[in-house]
């Protein structure tokens, strides 16, 4: 995901000043403008140096127009660059507030609160986004994705079909509804949501992977290994499946085909192992 301060700052349309130029001398420590501040602050920035823009930015602010969000944005970036995140939400709320709630901006706050783990706020800002336009399928989608890190599967469920109903071409949605059903332990239904993703993206290898999990869990294990064999074909290069492969085939007591695959496997490196490990416990299998 982008930036916190990135998103906000496009969703604003607020012009990035970097393109501007100019040249920070050694005793260059304060700018002239608020145009000047702003850029010094992002050379210290690109330096790692988290103090000196924070220095800068305040002094941006200081001289730019209150009902500008841009100096707020920056500050906040820089906070949050500095992992400081009290204050890098306080700052991004304060830009928010700069203009008129309007729906995309109700967005904007609900994403900080999310992303801060403050649901209760994230979600009651989604429901009045919705409320606003009820049409808007990324609206949806987002209330779904913050009840589900609420953990209220449920809730979330229902919000990603109304995107879904909204949205019906979307790959991505049903996807994620599959994924969420899978992590409510509800497999045929999430083979049903993820069949739809794979028909409108039949060439995403990581939706059969998807698939051969919910299938495994289901109890189909043949279609399991199929789905797959069908992920490794659409991109050979991943040693990742061929790992998973070896060890499907295994459980399937199909052993000379696990060993092609798990000598193809050799080239997996630590991120495979570590995804492979967190794939065989959604599976319920133990290496």
């Amino acid at each position: 995901m982008e930036p916190t301060f990135k998103v906000i700052a496009d969703l604003f349309q607020v012009a990035q000043p970097t393109d501007l130029e100019i040249h920070e001398s050694g005793d260059k420590r304060h700018g002239d403008t608020a145009e000047e501040s702003t850029i010094l602050g992002k050379q210290a920035l690109s330096r790692g140096d988290v103090p000196t823009a924070i220095r800068h930015f305040k002094e941006a602010l200081d001289k730019s127009d209150p009902s500008d969000p841009s100096s707020l944005l920056n500050l906040g970036g820089a906070y949050e660059y500095g992992d400081d995140y009290p204050q890098a939400l306080r700052q991004y709320e304060k830009a928010l507030r700069a203009k008129k709630e309007t729906p995309e901006a109700i967005i904007g706050t609900a994403e900080l609160y999310r992303r801060y783990g403050r649901f209760k706020d994230s979600i009651l800002k989604l429901e009045q986004a919705m409320e606003t336009d009820p049409t808007d399928s990324h609206i949806a989608f987002k209330l779904a994705q913050t009840l589900r890190d609420a953990r209220e599967r449920t809730r979330a469920l229902a919000a990603a079909q109304k995107a879904v109903t909204l949205k019906p071409d979307s790959a991505f949605y049903h996807y994620w509804i599959g994924d969420l059903l899978i992590e409510m332990e509800r497999y045929d239904e999430a083979l049903d949501s993820l069949r739809a993703a794979i028909e409108i993206s039949p060439g995403d290898d990581f939706l059969y992977l998807r698939a051969s999990v919910a299938f495994w869990r289901a109890d189909r294990r043949p279609e399991a290994i199929k789905a797959l064999r069908l992920a490794s074909e659409l991109d050979p290069e991943k040693h990742l499946y061929h790992g998973l492969l070896g060890i499907l085939l295994d459980e399937s007591e199909l052993l000379e085909e696990a060993a092609l695959e798990s000598d193809r496997a050799e080239k997996m490196d630590r991120y495979d192992h570590d995804m492979l490990g967190r794939i065989l416990d959604e599976m319920g299998i133990v290496p």
